[in-house]
């Protein structure tokens, strides 16, 4: 494996370990003020912006993930 694909990886663990950090972070302040009505906040389908924003936190993490399996596979097609 390059270096190119290992930084990427890399960075993809940085960036899911601050996504699950922030989203756990961001329920447990949500339960400490609302209590066991969290969750039904939280399963409301009406609230579309918690679960957008909850989604959008983990994009940087799958695309970095992504990107450092497609140099992967190139760097695997050229050694061919």
């Amino acid at each position: 494996m390059g270096d190119l694909p290992k930084v990427f990886r890399i960075l993809g663990w940085v960036f899911l370990a601050l996504a699950v950090n922030i989203v756990g972070i961001s329920v447990g302040a949500l339960w400490m003020k609302l209590g066991p009505a969290t969750v039904d906040l939280l399963l409301d389908p009406a609230n579309a912006t918690i679960w957008l924003t909850t989604a959008l936190t983990f994009v940087p993490a799958i695309g970095s993930f992504y990107a450092a399996y497609l140099l992967r596979r190139r760097e695997a097609r050229q050694a061919d």
